[in-house]
């Protein structure tokens, strides 16, 4: 063995050593969580369940540090800034891998500013109507809006956000016209809903699932493949004959790039360890939200394919939100 090479390969088993010794060290301090939302929302209180589990495992207070507003880009920023030493750690949102295509100017590349870590949840919706609209499920309702054109709408908690473009989608999907109904929040656009002002509101299940319990609106559909654990009765629509429609927003776990693979795998198996709890379980299904887990390479290939899947969709629709 050359000189050269000798020394290469020291560098080599160097590096592994300070590896396995940064994991063994790591953490030595709390670790602070950026959650691009207000406290008290459903990715917030699902973050809270895992990561008061993670703290528990790390053996380090986990903070929540809410950085709501913008649509998720000023938290986006201030994590994708952060020191990649693994101190700092970002909730990322499903509006991460949409944002560059409904918005000419981003001050990050989440492809090269953020390395996965591990799904934390994901949150299907619901798509619920006032207890008189005709149809009572999905393919009723493109029925409706094939034969009366421009006359059903669909409500969500803003322009922008994944409930909108759940419902783009199954407009796409089902090959009808739809008009979008921007509200301000969940409330407004389901009292609407409720009130027949709009013809179906596409829901988190939190946010819908009292209405629905307690009589004062009807579920057509859930918008994921898999049924909710919170509304189990309730059908999907891939079940409804819409096999590719597979919708829910996520929330992931990634740390700023540079941070080292040996902190990333600690990480992942402290969150995976986490998910793996009844109490976390249970929690996050009575907030609608489904435990996500798997390694950081599934995370990365999950988010380029919804990168790709929401670009397509505004492209289709011609959405530009500024």
């Amino acid at each position: 063995m050359s000189k050269l090479a000798g020394r290469a390969m020291a560098a080599l088993i160097g590096f592994a050593f300070a590896g396995s010794a940064l994991a063994q060290s790591y953490p030595a301090k709390p670790i602070r969580v950026i959650v691009p939302f207000a406290a008290a929302g459903g990715v917030d209180l699902g973050t809270r369940a895992i990561t008061e589990k993670m703290s528990e495992i790390l053996k380090q207070p986990m903070i929540i540090d809410n950085r709501g507003g913008g649509a998720t880009v000023i938290a986006t920023d201030l994590a994708a800034r952060a020191p990649a030493d693994g101190y700092t750690v970002f909730i990322a949102p499903t509006t991460m891998v949409i944002n560059p295509s409904i918005r000419s100017k981003l001050p990050y590349n989440w492809e090269t500013d953020f390395v996965p870590v591990s799904m934390m949840m994901t949150l299907p919706f619901v798509v619920c109507a006032s207890r008189d609209f005709p149809a009572n499920n999905m393919k009723e309702l493109a029925q409706l809006a094939k034969a009366n054109p421009d006359s059903i709408s669909f409500g969500s908690g803003g322009a922008g956000t994944v409930a909108h473009f759940a419902g783009e989608l199954f407009a796409q999907r089902s090959g009808v016209t739809m008009i979008h109904a921007a509200y301000k929040g969940e409330g407004p656009a389901l009292g609407d809903a409720m009130g027949g002002q709009i013809s179906v509101m596409f829901s988190t299940l939190v946010s819908a699932s009292g209405h629905l319990k307690q009589g004062r609106m009807k579920a057509l559909a859930v918008t994921s493949r898999k049924r909710s654990s919170l509304l189990p009765d309730i059908p999907t629509a891939a079940e409804q004959g819409y096999a590719d429609y597979d919708v829910f927003s996520w929330g992931a776990l990634v740390v700023p790039k540079g941070t080292p693979p040996a902190i990333v795998e600690k990480l992942n198996a402290a969150a995976n360890e986490a998910m793996k709890s009844k109490s976390v379980q249970d929690r996050l299904i009575a907030l609608g939200a489904e435990p996500g887990g798997g390694s950081a390479a599934e995370l990365a290939k999950f988010m380029k394919s919804e990168a790709l899947k929401w670009a397509d969709v505004v492209r289709k629709a011609k959405i530009v939100i500024e």
